[in-house]
């Protein structure tokens, strides 16, 4: 006989559930991700409103005037810009990976009826 027809369909593990400490642990880095980026948003809508941007880096603090210091005022503003790019790709990009991680297996065909 063919084996197809004689073998015993083995019962298959359960879908893989994540727990409820992983769904909000990632639901916590995904707000705290969400923040960062509007904060960041804020930060440089707020400063070209203003015309004053203070550097983010670690040490001393300065702060520069776009009508006193043009070049260093665009060079930051640039600077932050990009780091507020990096960090919205950084949440594109991990949401994609969650959704491609999660999404639904294929579900199985039917058995084939012959008529």
């Amino acid at each position: 006989m063919n084996q197809k027809r004689t073998r015993i369909p083995l019962p298959h593990p359960p879908p893989y559930r994540q727990s409820r400490t992983t769904f909000w642990l990632t639901v916590l880095v995904g707000v705290l991700i969400a923040f960062a980026l509007c904060a960041s948003i804020y930060i440089l809508i707020d400063s070209w409103i203003s015309g004053a941007i203070t550097t983010t880096n670690r040490g001393p603090k300065h702060t520069y005037y776009l009508a006193v210091q043009p070049r260093r005022f665009w060079i930051e503003f640039v600077s932050q810009s990009i780091g507020t790019v990096f960090l919205l790709a950084a949440g594109v990009f991990g949401l994609w990976i969650y959704r491609k991680a999660h999404e639904p297996a294929e579900k199985p065909k039917g058995k084939r009826i012959r008529r």
